[in-house]
């Protein structure tokens, strides 16, 4: 079968920098879910884009599906036709139904018996005619997070739509989007030469006529274009470029072109503290920040244009003048917000709301400042660590209410660790000031001490437990107070720490302080908040350290709330399931489980044995008691599976000899309780009915 190339494009008015990779991504997706529902072939997929335009190209797809051979069963054959062979009325409907003749059923022995069927053969449409018809959709579903119409049209986009090319082959596709119709003409960068472009169907050439046209297609291209252009801007000042992927990721979605240029800026605000004149550069202008080889801040930063200025001097001067008036209205709030110290700030946070419906920061504070100290109590914390501890939450939320956090808000927890150095605060204090916000964003640092960690902790259980418990739910993907990426942060800190802390144990201290404010039934409130965590750790073990779902569900099914625990029991799990005997061991949990319809709580009676078989099992799980609960108490889960293994040899022979439901109720009943000692002791690491066997 023919295979040629299949392309789109979409441009128009500039995207979001934040929307183009994920776009990309649902195009791949939604095409490659489109070729494999109609049964055409492909290859591989290339996505590229810019702010002007979006690309998808997957080669060597068929140019025609697949044909299908599909059998459809009908009556039994004994309903189908009497005993003279003969149809009947079924037969005769099944075949109507079919579009069939009587002559075009056949016969077919099947497990339950002889059955009618026919056989449909469907040939394969051509592949153009499908994408015709399915492209409109394809790019109305195109996700966003906000999308937008234009003019007259009735159809939606993240931006205005100027053009669409999509070609199979050397075809082109033909489709309408609203008024706009599909073709083969392409544009320009936007400033430099937008002329028309005649789009190749091959790839490499169309990247070739886009670079000489001033866009550079590929978006792995553009990045290393900007970090070698910000690398060489900052070595000729001797300094290095301040390493930002999230920065740089989003100037590479910024521009289509790429031209970098270094800027200075006055000495005078290198007093303020480094991070803030890079978090000015970075949040509000887009600059990189440049540092010398000791990694002080340098007066330079290094910017991208999307154009080749002809006066690149006036370029310079231009953002150096809108940079100095950003750091000076810094060093105006710095300089004013020193004049009062961080104790009085935190008495103004009485009046400042932290939601209508969970009371002011003030009351906050409070609440989780006693989740952190019942927190620092189970860690162990020393009586100095403690008072630390109690001094860093009272001033954690302080710099809320400085005029430099209201003008930059991404310095909270900075700008209060800043001035608590300033002000003769513990460098531990001040540390913990800042990391108590700490992991800030997915894949973020977790807190690097104990104080910033537990005051972490507590401050995101505070918020977690008080948004369900006043209905503040995420839904879908909304998620206004981040609950999901707090409930994470919470997994991040007590895994990456190793602490030794229940969920259940942190819900439950944190209820009591929010009862003022909780509208929900507390029962109602704990259930929720526990099963978000739950899933939330479950995806995180299965995708951050690799293991399968079917594990990772095993382990968190049996009632543990505590992720290190956790992690433990899934690790051995993981470890012990590489041995060859593992499915056997398996297997033979899953035949205690499935006789067991309601555990029994009573020990066996030894003098209801019958059976030999019944006495050697019971004997093999008291021999093995102690040493088993001895090691699932120390955490020494795979020395506890070894133990496990050593009763299969036992509950295989009591299988094969033991007629568990006996017709003596109180023979059965003994029998049943012997193999409810097993179940429990599997399932103190593992729910082992959820691990898949081949």
């Amino acid at each position: 079968m023919d295979k040629v190339t299949f392309f789109i494009e979409i441009g128009g008015e500039e995207i979001p920098a934040g929307y183009i990779e994920p776009a990309l991504e649902a195009m791949k997706l939604n095409m490659k879910q489109f070729f494999e529902q109609h049964r055409i072939e492909f290859g591989s997929f290339q996505t590229s884009g810019t702010p002007r335009r979006l690309v998808l190209v997957v080669d060597n797809v068929a140019v025609s599906q697949s044909p299908s051979v599909q059998e459809i069963v009908g009556p039994p054959y004994n309903v189908a036709f009497d005993n003279s062979g003969s149809p009947t009325k079924a037969a005769e409907g099944f075949a109507r139904s079919q579009n069939v003749s009587i002559d075009d059923l056949k016969v077919k022995e099947t497990p339950k018996g002889k059955y009618v069927y026919v056989v449909k053969e469907e040939k394969g449409l051509p592949t153009k005619d499908l994408l015709e018809k399915f492209l409109p959709d394809f790019v109305s579903h195109i996700p966003f997070p906000k999308s937008m119409r234009w003019g007259s049209q009735t159809v939606t986009f993240a931006r205005p739509i100027h053009w669409i090319v999509a070609l199979l082959g050397d075809d082109v596709l033909s489709f309408n989007y609203g008024e706009l119709e599909s073709g083969r003409e392409s544009f320009g960068h936007r400033f430099m030469k937008p002329d028309k472009i005649l789009v190749p169907s091959d790839l490499e050439e169309y990247k070739q006529i886009l670079r000489d046209h001033f866009v550079i297609l590929d978006i792995d291209e553009r990045k290393e274009l900007i970090r070698k252009g910000v690398r060489e801007l900052a070595a000729k000042v001797g300094g290095t470029v301040v390493e930002d992927e999230d920065l740089l990721s989003e100037v590479t979605n910024l521009v289509e072109y790429v031209y970098p240029l270094m800027g200075k800026f006055d000495d005078v605000y290198l007093e303020l503290p480094p991070e803030v004149p890079i978090t000015v550069m970075k949040e509000h202008q887009r600059y990189f920040a440049v540092t010398d080889s000791r990694g002080n801040l340098l007066p330079y930063f290094i910017t991208i244009s999307n154009t080749v200025p002809r006066k690149p001097e006036l370029v310079v001067e231009g953002n150096e003048r809108v940079i100095r008036a950003r750091l000076e209205d810094a060093r105006f709030y710095y300089e004013e917000d020193k004049k009062i110290p961080l104790d009085k700030r935190a008495e103004e946070l009485k009046s400042v709301v932290f939601h209508s419906r969970l009371g002011t920061s003030w009351e906050k504070v409070e609440r989780f400042t006693k989740v952190a100290e019942w927190i620092a109590g189970k860690l162990g914390f020393s009586d100095d660590d403690m008072k630390k501890l109690l001094r860093a939450a009272h001033l954690c939320k302080a710099d809320l209410v400085t005029g430099m956090v209201g003008e930059f808000p991404e310095l909270q927890g900075t700008m209060g660790k800043a001035y608590a150095i300033q002000q003769g605060e513990d460098p531990e204090v001040a540390e913990a000031i800042y990391e108590h916000y700490l992991p800030d964003r997915a894949g973020g640092p977790v807190p690097q001490g104990m104080i910033g960690a537990v005051l972490s902790i507590a401050d995101k259980i505070d918020t977690i437990v008080g948004c369900f418990g006043v209905g503040l739910i995420p839904t879908g993907t909304a998620d206004p107070f981040a609950l999901r990426r707090q409930t994470l942060g919470i997994i991040r800190i007590i895994l990456e720490k190793g602490l030794n802390l229940s969920v259940g144990d942190l819900i439950d201290v944190a209820i009591p302080g929010l009862k003022k404010w909780i509208t929900e039934p507390e029962d109602v409130v704990r259930k929720g908040v526990h099963n978000f965590f739950k899933g939330r750790l479950q995806h995180y073990i299965e995708t951050s350290y690799g293991y399968p779902p079917d594990l990772v569900d095993a382990v968190i099914s049996v009632g543990s709330d505590n992720p290190v625990d956790i992690l433990r029991r899934v690790e051995a799990l993981g470890q012990f399931r590489e041995r060859a005997d593992f499915e056997a061991l398996a297997t033979a949990f899953k035949r205690v489980v499935n006789i067991i319809k309601e555990p029994e709580q009573s020990s066996p009676q030894t003098d209801l044995f019958e059976e030999p078989a019944e006495k050697e099992l019971w004997d093999a799980v008291v021999k093995s008691k102690d040493k088993f609960d001895e090691a699932v108490n120390s955490g020494d889960y795979l020395a506890a599976l070894e133990l496990l293994s050593t009763l299969k040899p036992n509950i295989d022979k009591f299988f094969d000899s033991v007629l568990v439901m006996a017709k003596d109720e109180s023979i059965k009943r003994n029998r049943l309780a012997l193999l409810t000692q097993i179940k429990n002791m599997f399932e103190r690491i593992a729910d082992f009915k959820k691990i898949q066997v081949s």
